[in-house]
């Protein structure tokens, strides 16, 4: 099993990568996730975990960029053997 990679949630919302000591993005975490990353966020302070809300909000926003493409993309998204 590989290990899980820790982001750290600052104050001010900044995602921090411990393991390539960087600044993420939520697209950044997605796209580990995709990977098959196993991916752990917590607060760098209380060190709460922020997964499931991290991970939420990630799907939120998906959501969202699918909600403002085209009709015709949103149905390939749904309906892939159509095309």
């Amino acid at each position: 099993m590989p290990d899980t990679r820790i982001i750290k949630r600052y104050a001010n919302r900044k995602l921090y990568d411990t393991e390539h000591s960087r600044y993420v993005t939520l697209d950044q975490i997605s796209e580990m996730i995709r990977n098959g990353d196993d991916v752990k966020i917590v607060d760098n302070k209380t060190k709460e975990d922020l997964t499931t809300v991290t991970l939420a909000q990630i799907i939120f926003e998906v959501g969202k960029e699918a909600a403002q493409l085209p009709p015709a993309c949103r149905d390939a998204q749904h309906h892939p053997e159509r095309w």
